[in-house]
């Protein structure tokens, strides 16, 4: 894209919000983070080695940087359940890995890869770094059907026992073992629980099991979808609520913002905000199905309600990026128009899902809010402030 095309610097202003990316990927670039045209940048966690450094971006940076603590089902292999009944027995590093990697491994490969951590320990450290950011969110989390594990150095670390970005773009360096989905499950699922005992919204990658994502948020959601009032019932309870105050009706069906600072700021404000009561939940309140690629029949399960008087009780949101969404390849853009304009206007967000920060960052953005806006046949301006009060919700909650 040429400067000339670029957004104007008022477009900027009205808040830009990258809903995924790595930056941590590339630290070297991390210091171009407070020069940025992007509002905000919600920066996600993958593996062990990453959070500290997510962490870290998010102290360096408090006004712009939102963190996102969690395990990338890359990693997934790497972590022992010691939540089953068996767990006091220990772990036996061939043990595990047989169980959990698809094929048959090699001594040498076993012998390579690093000891696998306790689920229980990673979910002690997340709720640690959870809890010093009260509005970090839960992520990069999800399942992987078609990932493929690389090929270990011999030094036993995670460092190298791991997938990134980079090392394996045409297959060369991966084995032929696959994570089993059963376990990516398990992680997957124990990670969803934290976020929701925590109240954290949650950010969910998900490659070729569109399918089997959908029924794991089922699962969890069984039992605990919201009634939803007719509008007669909402008149008539609102009538007998009103008779308290005269002259006053009080709404219990809507809640109050946390806070009601202005944009300035937002971010750094909102990280160190007051502290609200909630009930621990089974499920995240909030989910962003980030870089959405499934057909449009996958979308409407999201979006069809379990029954005409009940809804699902997570509010769910879909991320685009031009970097994954709207590649070149025959018949994907017109896969992916089919599903954007599908998706209601308050569910769309928009990421980077870059590892790099600076300029080519902020270029994927431009880039997305694009994309969306044509799909929509929005102005550039208008779509830019939807998409800044979807990222604020999806992030902070009722705003």
């Amino acid at each position: 894209m040429s400067s000339e095309d670029s957004f104007p610097e008022s477009t900027w202003d009205l808040g830009i919000h990258d809903a995924h990316c790595h930056p941590t990927d590339a630290m070297s670039k991390a210091g171009t983070i407070p020069t940025m045209k992007a509002k905000s940048l919600t920066i996600m966690g993958t593996r062990q080695s990453d959070l500290p450094l997510v962490a870290s971006l998010a102290k360096n940076y408090p006004e712009k940087v939102v963190p996102s603590f969690g395990y990338h089902p890359w990693f997934s292999y790497l972590i022992y359940d010691d939540t089953g009944p068996s767990s006091e027995m220990g772990v036996d590093k061939k043990q595990h890995y047989t169980a959990v990697l698809t094929g048959t491994l090699t001594e040498d490969l076993i012998s390579a890869l690093p000891s696998p951590r306790k689920l229980s320990s990673i979910l002690t450290e997340l709720r640690s770094q959870l809890e010093t950011f009260p509005k970090a969110l839960v992520g990069e989390i999800g399942m992987d059907r078609g990932f493929r594990i690389p090929f270990p150095d011999n030094t036993g670390t995670e460092v190298h026992a791991v997938y990134t970005p980079g090392d394996a773009e045409d297959g060369k360096g991966l084995t032929n073992h696959r994570v089993s989905m059963d376990h990516q499950k398990k992680v997957f699922v124990a990670q969803l629980k934290l976020a929701g005992e925590l109240n954290r919204a949650v950010s969910v990658h998900g490659v070729q099991c569109h399918g089997a994502l959908f029924d794991i948020f089922r699962e969890l959601w069984r039992g605990h979808e919201v009634e939803v009032e007719s509008r007669k019932e909402m008149k008539r309870r609102r009538r007998r609520a009103k008779g308290g105050v005269e002259g006053h009706e009080y709404l219990p069906d809507v809640e109050d913002s946390e806070d009601s600072e202005d944009e300035f700021g937002e971010v750094g404000k909102r990280q160190g905000g007051k502290k609200q009561e909630y009930t621990p939940k089974p499920y995240p309140p909030r989910i962003c199905l980030h870089s959405f690629s499934a057909p449009a029949q996958t979308l409407q399960q999201y979006l069809t309600p379990p029954s005409p008087k009940k809804r699902y009780p997570s509010k769910v949101f879909f991320s685009f990026s031009s970097t994954i969404n709207a590649r070149p390849e025959k018949g994907h853009m017109e896969r992916i128009m089919e599903t954007v304009k599908e998706v209601p206007e308050d569910r769309v967000l928009v990421e980077s899902d870059l590892h790099t920060a600076g300029e080519e960052m902020d270029t994927a953005l431009e880039g997305a809010v694009r994309v969306i806006s044509g799909i929509k046949g929005m102005g550039i301006d208008e779509c830019v402030k939807m998409l800044g009060q979807n990222w604020r919700e999806f992030v902070f909650g009722t705003v």
